[in-house]
């Protein structure tokens, strides 16, 4: 399941990468968020244990929009407003602290604990991340908003997923992510209309957000989510510190760039390490995994 993640995420930023050269960034994100919500519940309202299911969700509508707001829509805008300020490369430096991120919050605020081996195995892959997102850097003006706007998306969602995780595990992600998703449209959607009225997306666009939103987003939020119910926010987050990295192998592999310098190999195998150290199961933490899903 996280190989599955790293690749469906790995195609998000791909696909993304070409759709927003062309298109406003935020009906990007209002267009695949909208896309995936209505394609996850259709596929949830298919069954009668489904439709039942997403009736619960619904019923809580503070968690609803709260989780809505930091998981998808604070998460989205901020990251992408951030974009234009310090440009990618130093968004995707504190977007590489998110592991980090969540063990802090998961030992301030909810009393979870990661231990030394996971805690310094996250510090090591986001050293990693954030050297490979370091030499892409440009030197431009480190504008303090824009600082701010990637820092508190980043925080935002490492939040997201321990309160989820809190408080809605005991709804399937198929059921909840419907839900999440429709709050999240509705609050993207009054940031992004100005833009969608006075420049919508073409044709070829609007059917690359329908594939990104409904092709790549739905399974890849529901591969993450259950990712964060059965092996918590912390593993998830390092495990998607591999995605910048594959991104890049894979634009080697289909000729869209040189081949990764030394340099490149090296922190991608030092970031391996480190998510290694957060991900992989040993003696009684195995032991104990066994038995919690036997």
């Amino acid at each position: 399941m996280p190989i599955v993640l790293i690749l469906l995420l790995a195609g998000t930023w791909l696909l993304s990468g070409a759709l927003v050269t062309g298109t406003e960034p935020l009906t990007v994100a209002v267009g695949r968020t909208a896309v995936c919500c209505l394609v996850l519940t259709a596929v949830a309202a298919s069954s009668a244990s489904g439709r039942a299911d997403l009736r619960r969700a619904a019923g809580r509508p503070g968690t609803v929009w709260l989780l809505g707001l930091l998981g998808f829509a604070g998460y989205a805008a901020g990251t992408l407003l951030a974009i234009p300020r310090i440009g990618i490369s130093l968004t995707n430096l504190v977007v590489a602290l998110m592991p980090c991120a969540s063990v802090a919050v998961g030992a301030l605020f909810f009393g979870e604990r990661s231990g030394p081996r996971r805690a310094g195995g996250a510090v090591l892959a986001c050293a990693a991340a954030a050297g490979y997102a370091a030499l892409g850097a440009d030197a431009g003006d480190l504008a303090g908003g824009g600082l701010l706007l990637v820092a508190a998306a980043t925080v935002a969602f490492a939040v997201y997923g321990f309160l989820y995780r809190r408080r809605l595990s005991g709804l399937p992600p198929l059921a909840v992510l419907p839900v999440l998703l429709a709050a999240a449209t509705c609050l993207l959607l009054p940031m992004a209309l100005p833009t969608l009225i006075a420049h919508p997306p073409g044709p070829g666009a609007a059917g690359g957000i329908v594939v990104l939103g409904a092709v790549v987003y739905a399974p890849a939020y529901l591969v993450q989510h259950r990712l964060i119910l059965r092996r918590g926010p912390v593993f998830t987050a390092a495990v998607q510190l591999a995605v910048p990295f594959t991104v890049r192998l894979g634009d080697w592999a289909l000729g869209g760039a040189t081949a990764p310098s030394p340099a490149e190999l090296l922190l991608l195998a030092v970031c391996c390490a480190g998510i290694a150290l957060v991900t992989v199961r040993t003696g009684d933490r195995a032991a104990d995994a066994v038995r919690a899903e036997g």
